[in-house]
């Protein structure tokens, strides 16, 4: 049983905007999901280690220390 229904021009634009941005967030959440780390201690994984660490550095993610002593006592915390 076939059905159709009317659908104004800009509704549908509008629908498939939203279905291209979630085709795209998809592919950014699987690209994050799957991602390969390269093999430990290589050049490229210094390289994705660091841009990693500045990401979450960036990200406002980590803590700072003043001195060796308060970062010592933080970890025996």
């Amino acid at each position: 049983m076939a059905q159709t229904i009317m659908v104004p021009a800009k509704t549908f634009e509008e629908i498939l905007s939203r279905l291209d941005k979630l085709t795209r967030d998809v592919s950014a959440i699987k690209a994050r999901l799957f991602e390969q780390e390269p093999l430990y201690g290589s050049k490229e994984w210094w390289e994705w280690s660091d841009k990693k660490a500045l990401e979450e550095i960036k990200a406002g993610k980590g803590i700072k220390f003043d001195s060796a002593e308060e970062a010592i006592k933080w970890l025996n915390s």
